[in-house]
């Protein structure tokens, strides 16, 4: 059963859970409150994260044998998509792309210990550079990383590390689960464009010492699958954004006067609305679509591209739009656009650069036509 709740494409669950987020983060997120957390030593709200975790949101798509709710990845998407819309700033959106990664690789209950941890509230990182500047080679009866240093969001915060990387020379893929104490030394907190923490790893040359890691090789076609399902919770967290910027914006439009007038009756603000309007609903339709293929059990590689792409381009090109319509305040600290304003480029950067990420969609759709788009 469809609803006209919040989105025409979810399902009556899926619209009362975007409701119900929507309602908790109504209640206390403001610019005020998006500003002293970014400031905090935390960067994020313990109390608030606890809440999030009694309420069952950090684990609504994982398995029940875990504690989880039991749900679908568009459940969770549903959850990063109203955080995204607040502009709320935790561990969250890290820790559900690291679990959906674990459950995309397909092994049963073997990383279900981690699992449960990220259904109780525990943070996790998943560490998987988007455009592949990470490798791992077999070494010395273990595994040995190589490539250029990536930055993680949340990485200090976190317990649980789940670490993806192609292995050239066996044509597979390797997933190393560790606890964050064995990359001491080798992570330095850097400043962000956002209110989300991050840190700069560098793994070049790292080999985990024997017993603290689980590795496990895996095909390339399964983890590039899991880490496309991972990324359309980035995706979702970036529909949020435009649709808060979107919002935002009209109701500045309608408020604001000039000449007498508000500004929305002027024939300019009108088509910068609609403008940002359509790329809303380019990255909304993509995303929607390719988590409701990725629920049906279709391989999201490809969907998943390019729900990512859209959702990044749609966002930044919103909030640019946006800063024209709000004047000089749309860029303040006074104001909370100024919070997407920053997330949407680093959201953005963070789903690695555009160019292979067309590339991608390219070589996915075009030349090996596949998923059943085109």
């Amino acid at each position: 059963m469809r609803t006209a709740l919040t989105d025409t494409d979810l399902t009556e669950d899926e619209a009362l859970l975007a409701e119900s987020v929507r309602a908790y983060f109504d209640d206390f997120v403001d610019n005020a409150y998006l500003n002293l957390q970014e400031e905090s030593d935390d960067g994020y709200d313990r109390e608030r994260w606890k809440q999030l975790r009694d309420l069952g949101w950090a684990g609504v798509n994982l398995p029940e044998r875990v504690g989880g709710g039991g749900g679908t990845l568009a459940d969770a998407a549903v959850v990063a998509r109203e955080c995204g819309r607040a502009a709320f700033a935790s561990p969250l959106l890290q820790s559900a792309r690291a679990a959906v990664a674990l459950l995309g690789l397909d092994q049963g209950d073997r990383f279900d210990d981690v699992l449960a941890r990220i259904a109780q509230g525990t943070p996790a990182a998943l560490i998987a550079p988007p455009d592949r500047t990470l490798s791992a080679a077999a070494a010395d009866g273990g595994y040995r990383f190589s490539g250029g240093p990536a930055i993680v969001e949340w990485l200090g915060q976190s317990e649980d590390v789940v670490l993806l990387a192609p292995v050239p020379d066996a044509g597979t893929w390797l997933c190393a689960v560790m606890g964050r104490g064995g990359l001491d030394g080798r992570s330095t907190a850097v400043p962000s464009i956002d209110n989300e923490r991050m840190a700069r790893l560098d793994l070049d040359g790292f080999a985990p010492a024997p017993g603290s890691a689980r590795f496990v090789e895996i095909t390339p076609a399964t983890a590039e699958n899991a880490l496309a399902r991972a990324g359309l919770l980035r995706a979702s967290s970036m529909v949020g954004g435009c649709e808060a910027v979107l919002e935002r914006t009209v109701s500045y439009a309608l408020e604001r006067t000039q000449f007498g007038q508000v500004i929305g009756a002027f024939q300019a603000v009108r088509h910068h609305a609609a403008r940002i309007a359509i790329a809303a609903d380019a990255a909304r339709l993509a995303c929607n679509d390719a988590l409701a293929r990725a629920d049906a059990g279709e391989d999201a590689t490809a969907i998943g591209a390019v729900a990512l792409f859209a959702a990044g381009r749609s966002y930044t090109s919103a909030v640019l739009t946006a800063a024209q319509v709000h004047g000089g305040v749309g860029t303040t600290t006074e104001h909370v656009l100024h919070h997407h304003f920053r997330r949407a480029k680093a959201m953005q950067l963070r789903s690695g650069k555009p160019a292979a990420r067309l590339r991608e969609i390219h070589r996915a759709l075009v030349v090996r036509h596949e998923s059943s788009l085109w």
